[in-house]
C-alpha cells in the first residue's frame, strides 16, 4: 500500500512539475514605462513596446485595455512561442489635448497581467490640417475672340 501511495504521489508531482515548466515569461526590450516626448496637438504620438518570450511555454495575449479612449493599441493576436519576439504598438491621440498625460495599457495574458505606461506632453499650436484646394475656375476657350 505504501508503494502504491508513493507511486501515485510521484506521478501527480511529476505532472505538476511538467505543467509548471511550460510557462511563458515576458521580457521587454527596454522599459515598461516610456516617455514619448513632446507633440503638438494633432501630431501622431506612437511607441512600440518590443518583448521576447524567454519562458518555456507559449505566450498568448487574451485582451488589451487602455485607460483612455484616446489611446489605441495593436498587439499580436496569435501565440508567441518561447524564444520568439512580439510588439505592442501604442498610439496616443493628441487632437484637442494640451498638457502632460500618463496613460496605461493593461495586457491580460496567460503570463498574468502586464501594465505598460506611456507619458506624452502635448503643447503648442495645433498641427494645421491640409485644406482642399479650390479647383481652377472653368474657362471658356472661345471667350474673348470671334469664330
Amino acid at each position: 500500500m505504501k508503494k502504491m501511495i508513493l507511486l501515485f504521489s510521484t506521478i501527480i508531482l511529476g505532472c505538476a512539475v511538467a505543467n509548471a515548466q511550460d510557462v511563458p515569461v515576458i521580457q521587454f526590450k527596454d522599459t515598461m514605462q516610456y516617455h514619448m516626448g513632446t507633440f503638438r496637438p494633432g501630431e501622431s504620438a506612437v511607441h512600440t513596446f518590443e518583448f521576447t518570450n524567454v519562458g518555456t511555454g507559449n505566450f498568448h495575449i487574451k485582451e488589451v485595455k487602455s485607460t483612455c479612449s484616446c489611446t489605441a493599441t495593436d498587439w499580436p493576436r496569435g501565440v508567441v512561442a518561447p524564444g520568439k519576439s512580439g510588439k505592442i504598438k501604442v498610439t496616443f491621440d493628441t487632437k484637442n489635448k494640451n498638457g502632460e498625460y500618463a496613460k496605461g495599457v493593461n495586457i491580460f495574458s496567460n503570463a498574468g497581467e502586464i501594465n505598460l505606461i506611456i507619458i506624452v506632453n502635448v503643447k503648442g499650436d495645433p498641427v494645421a490640417t491640409p485644406t482642399k484646394a479650390n479647383p481652377m475656375p472653368k474657362v471658356d476657350p472661345h471667350a474673348g475672340h470671334n469664330h
